[in-house]
């Protein structure tokens, strides 16, 4: 059989092809990342050779422009065919003969091998380097995408040049060149003729296995990310306390895995029996126990949204919140905090964030009651917050009018008759970013018509806080 002999030896056409593929993969991440247009598929099938072959290939192409050459004892040049001939004679004979030199440069084997060799230490080395880069530019510098990306495309692109120089100034017949011999010897038999061009398919078949499975992979688990955020856009700080139709800010956030776009519908509510109000963004809303806003969004494959959400609350009470995510008509993901809503006068707020505030005995802002029997007991929930990161140290002084006399209680021995002219002080020790909620108190006063203040001191600032109650009435 005539053998099929394809050799690229004129021209560099190697190098050019790698240049020419690694220009392309840059042109489709920059398209991908900065465009949004670009293909995953290729951004694969051309980054493994980029990071893995090309670099190393260009360096030994600089550095062996030549084509392996052999020579015979005297130092002629000859075939590889003579001299594996030389080899196989000098072997055959007995103490060794001379010495039979070996040949000059690489061959196809050993270039494939260094080069992926070379490559494996290059890439590590560039992002070793940029990684002292990160100090002069935090945003844009260091092991990032880009700079990793331009890094090895610029070395890619210099040995590259050098290596094209260096291969056009060997003469034609010893540079090194892309040669490709598929030949099938005519003694062969039909047989082996068979297992041959058989074993020849499989191999093929095999790397477009390969190929297929790394390009096209197996899909992951399908979900939906659902969270909620607080206001400075981190999973704190998120809304406890608040006055009736104040509004709170939180950002509502929906990822979508599901490998397809979906939509979905958010809903707010703190009441079962709420019925939906549907709206067109969560940026002003209001819940009720009547009321829950609705909204529908569309959501890409593998696509982010953070949603603004400012809420306010028309009922006082104590409230889980929920955040609902619907896939068609079926609850999918449940989310929650949980809120006081304080009337008026009820609740207060100091300059540097520390929260006061009164409630019913069972810490619900509405359990105040309104007017009590004779010589009932008045139960009485106080709160404080303190969202700093200092431990506070507060007074609660409790009384009807200006105070004269100071008794000093513990919630645990009440109830306290609070006459007009007493004036009942409760201390409190608050931790950093902690809570005292709630402190129950037992009140009894005389009959008539009341107004009980709370005065919370911490040292720094007074809020004070209040509740009218009839008495005996």
């Amino acid at each position: 059989m005539a053998p099929m002999r394809i050799e690229i030896r004129e021209k560099p056409h190697d190098l050019y092809a790698a240049l020419v593929l690694s220009t392309l993969l840059v042109a489709i991440i920059i398209l991908d990342e900065v465009l949004g247009f670009g293909s995953q598929v290729l951004r694969v099938v051309l980054g493994l050779p980029f990071i893995l072959f090309i670099p190393g290939y260009m360096l030994i192409s600089a550095l062996y422009p030549e084509r392996k050459r052999y020579f015979d004892r005297e130092g002629r040049p000859i075939t590889r065919e003579e001299w594996e001939r030389i080899v196989e004679e000098g072997e055959s004979e007995e103490g060794g003969g001379d010495e039979i030199p070996g040949g000059k440069g690489l061959d196809d084997l050993e270039r494939v091998a260094l080069s992926l060799g070379l490559s494996i230490a290059i890439t590590p080395l560039i992002g070793l380097v940029l990684n002292y880069t990160y100090d002069w530019d935090p945003e844009h510098l260091g092991i990032r995408l880009f700079p990793i990306l331009i890094s090895i495309y610029a070395f890619i692109v210099i040995t590259g040049i050098a290596a094209i120089l260096r291969r056009r100034r060997v003469p034609k017949e010893d540079r090194y060149g892309i040669v490709i011999d598929i030949s099938i010897p005519d003694d062969y038999s039909t047989t082996d003729k068979l297992l041959t061009a058989g074993i020849v398919i499989m191999m093929l078949a095999s790397v477009t296995l390969l190929v297929y499975i790394i390009v096209v992979p197996r899909e992951g688990e399908a979900f939906t990310e659902f969270y909620i955020l607080g206001p400075t856009g981190m999973a704190e700080k998120y809304p406890r306390n608040m006055l009736l139709e104040e509004e709170k800010y939180v950002i509502i956030g929906i990822g979508n895995h599901e490998h397809r776009r979906m939509n979905y519908t958010i809903v707010l509510t703190i009441s079962p029996e709420a019925r939906n109000n549907t709206v067109t963004g969560m940026d002003h809303v209001t819940l009720s126990r009547t009321n829950q806003p609705s909204m529908e969004i569309s959501v890409g494959d593998r696509e982010t949204l953070e949603l603004p959400c400012n809420f306010s609350v028309l009922e006082t009470g104590s409230y889980k919140l929920r955040f609902l995510l619907f896939r068609g008509e079926k609850e999918y993901r449940d989310l929650h905090i949980w809120i006081k809503v304080f009337s008026p006068g009820r609740f207060s707020n100091s300059t540097y964030g520390l929260e006061t505030f009164i409630t019913g005995w069972d810490g619900d802002p509405s359990g105040l009651p309104d007017s009590v029997g004779s010589n009932e007991t008045v139960g009485v929930g106080v709160g404080v917050r303190n969202p700093t990161d200092t431990d506070r140290d507060v007074q609660v002084r409790i009384r009807t009018g200006d105070g004269g006399t100071v008794r000093r209680i513990d919630p645990a021995e009440g109830p306290f008759e609070l006459e007009e002219g007493v004036t009942l002080v409760l201390e409190l020790h608050v931790n950093a970013t902690s809570s005292v909620d709630v402190m129950p108190i037992g009140l009894v006063l005389p009959d008539g018509s009341w107004t009980v203040s709370f005065l919370f001191d911490d040292g720094t600032e007074e809020q004070t806080v209040s509740f009218s109650i009839d008495v005996g009435g």
